[in-house]
């Protein structure tokens, strides 16, 4: 990958530990005339510059000014991290009160166990997953904690029946976020929610009892969790997030069930697509290797490359290929790209009306259902040609 020296030292900061020949490469770039302002703002908007300062902090040649910054971001994200378990730990007693069971997932499940240090892996909210049929006393719950929900342009009950959380909750006088899960990944693409209660582990962290998802649903949903955000949302840290779990559980992984599992939801071409990338990048384990060679039809190197292209995209600049674009290229099945993109062209009436800013009722939104085609292809045209080149 023919990637700048900055963000070479990014891509071999971006672990717990860093293998002793890439340490001889990291130390040798360090050497190098670097533009130290672009990797702070990379490593600030990848979410990795409390890795960065785990990595680099005992590295002779590297400017104060740079160490100061990446330990002021690893102890405030220590600081940070230390008091969101807090507040998990207040959120789970509730539920536990009422007898509602709960799987913490990705951030919080990861901090403490996967990564070993709760400073190194940011969490920009807490993620809850409850039974759907359990919703309601969950919203209460939140409530009696002085929860508000966030509702942006959608109603609580779009939440429900649209996206697979609610509308993510806030504390007015506290930093916190929570969004309250029933599902993990939108429609069309549904798997089988419940079998993840039966495979659930307890943990314990920060003197707080919890359930996590078991290390093969784990590394199913941060795979799904990358599909989700169409490959454009903190994407370093998010493959970052699968090799650290893959080797955590190096041990304990059942491949055997992993793979029955994505074969049976048609996720093939997602899962290993970007499991070929993370083992590309930083050489996790030779049974990967193995496994992947197995499955070397799934592996789709166009849409490999695609996300490599997205790994260093800066903060407010406009990704190489839209989110939906990617998200239709990653389903194996032809149903599913359609559906992707039929969602996309043609939402939800109350979409369209906070969208268009009109009543959900007026007659002038199939006006709109007309014109957004054009429209779109106005907008993506260069992109669908350029996934068709």
């Amino acid at each position: 990958m023919n990637i700048s020296n900055e963000n070479r030292l990014l891509l071999y900061c971006t672990q717990t530990r860093i293998p002793k020949e890439r340490l001889t490469q990291v130390r040798e770039l360090v050497g190098r005339q670097l533009n130290w302002q672009n990797v702070l703002k990379s490593a600030y908007y990848q979410g990795i510059a409390p890795l960065l300062y785990r990595n680099l902090k005992d590295i002779r040649d590297i400017p104060p000014e740079v160490i100061s910054a990446l330990k002021k971001a690893y102890y405030g994200n220590m600081a940070r991290n230390m008091y969101l378990y807090t507040e998990l730990r207040r959120i789970l007693e509730a539920f536990g009160e009422k007898d509602l069971g709960v799987i913490v997932l990705k951030g919080a499940a990861l901090a403490r166990g996967v990564y070993g240090d709760i400073a190194l892996r940011p969490m920009g909210d807490i993620d809850l997953l409850v039974r759907k049929g359990d919703l309601d006393c969950a919203e209460q719950i939140m409530s009696a904690l002085g929860y508000m929900t966030q509702l942006g342009n959608q109603s609580q009950e779009w939440y429900r029946q649209n996206h697979f959380h609610l509308s993510p909750y806030v504390a007015p006088n506290r930093p916190v976020i929570v969004e309250i899960h029933h599902h993990i990944i939108d429609h069309p693409l549904q798997i089988e929610i419940d079998k993840w209660w039966e495979r659930a582990k307890e943990i314990e962290v920060a003197n707080c009892r919890m359930l996590i998802p078991s290390a093969e649903d784990m590394l199913f949903h941060l795979c799904l969790h990358l599909f989700n955000h169409g490959y454009n949302n903190y994407l370093l840290r998010g493959l970052c997030d699968i090799s650290e779990t893959l080797r955590y559980y190096r041990d304990k992984f059942n491949w055997t069930e992993f793979q029955t599992e994505v074969s049976r939801y048609g996720f093939n071409k997602l899962v290993y697509s970007i499991l070929y990338l993370v083992n590309k990048l930083y050489r996790v384990d030779s049974r990967l290797t193995n496994l992947l060679m197995c499955f070397e039809a799934f592996i789709d190197l166009k849409l490999v490359s695609l996300i490599e292209k997205q790994i260093f995209t800066e903060e407010g600049a406009s990704p190489s290929i839209p989110s939906p674009l990617v998200q239709c290229l990653a389903a194996d099945k032809l149903r599913d790209k359609i559906r992707i993109l039929f969602d996309r062209i043609f939402p939800t009436r109350e979409v369209m009306s906070n969208r268009y800013s009109i009543p959900p009722s007026s007659r002038r939104v199939y006006f709109y259902y007309l014109a957004r085609p054009y429209k779109l292809f106005l907008r993506y045209g260069k992109y669908i040609f350029e996934m068709c080149r």
